[in-house]
């Protein structure tokens, strides 16, 4: 099992503060199943410090405290890139900043409000660099979400989504969760992780939620292991498995917490 969008270096951004609380994340996500475990911290303008060097130093000193625990996980490179960001980064260094030392670079879909135009082009100019895209959490995206045709657009030109599993039980809101499940029946998702930041409010409990949700053992392995294996090796990745949101879909949890969620 591989959890694509996950923080875990420590003290860099939002995620784990110390190496005890990145160890602890890593444990859970042990205990969930979870074997790789993808290092996808923030290269945004919130956190200008963090660069390649940055992220692989910690990712570096991580795994050497791994290695000598007895939790059993692997952890590989990577970044949640912001589209502001880009510009501004090299492609030798987003070359080193892909998803598992694969062919795809993970870009945030924005949680603010923005002009589709504008993110559309972004992103086919960033593609137009040669990298390949992965689309963090566009169901936690107001824009791709009030602009629904935008990406099957996206998708249509060759890039890939991934949607966070809690927004499928209702953790980040009523329209990220009914969103997040009319992509998923329209067959434009193809990775979903838990974009984890610690072990109590926002945990590394992949395949718990995705079968809280509904989905099916199949479906499930498509997602959080068929597929991304796919994406980290860069070979074909299949095309996603049919989805019928179950019905009645799950009671939505307080609205003041799944506010609190809402930011990446």
């Amino acid at each position: 099992m591989i959890d694509l969008h996950f923080h875990v270096i420590p003290g860099i951004d939002d995620g784990p503060a110390t190496v005890e609380d990145s160890l602890a994340l890593c444990e859970a996500a042990r205990a969930a199943g979870t074997e790789t475990i993808v290092a996808t911290p923030h290269l945004n303008w919130d956190y200008p410090h963090i660069d390649a060097v940055v992220i692989h130093t910690g990712l570096a000193q991580l795994n050497r405290v791994l290695k000598e625990s007895s939790i059993g996980v692997r952890v590989r490179p990577g970044a949640e890139m912001a589209l502001s960001r880009l510009p501004d980064v090299t492609d030798a260094e987003i070359g080193v900043l892909r998803l598992g030392a694969g062919p795809y670079v993970l870009v945030e879909c924005p949680h603010h409000a923005g002009a589709e135009v504008g993110i559309r082009d972004a992103l086919r100019v960033f593609a137009k660099r040669e990298h390949r895209i992965v689309l963090a959490h566009p169901e936690r995206s107001p824009t791709f979400r009030k602009h629904p045709q935008m990406l099957s657009a996206l998708v249509g030109d060759g890039m890939l989504s991934c949607i966070t599993a809690r927004a499928l039980t209702g953790d980040y809101g009523s329209s990220a969760r009914a969103y997040a499940w009319e992509i998923l029946e329209q067959g434009l998702v193809h990775a979903i992780a838990s974009d984890a930041h610690d072990v109590s409010r926002r945990p590394p409990d992949l395949r718990p939620t995705l079968e809280q949700a509904g989905l099916e053992p199949g479906q499930i392995d498509y997602f959080i292991a068929e597929a991304p294996a796919a994406i980290i090796a860069g070979d074909p990745v299949p095309a996603p498995p049919r989805i019928v949101a179950p019905e009645p879909r799950r009671r939505m949890p307080n609205r003041r917490l799944a506010r609190r969620w809402t930011r990446t």
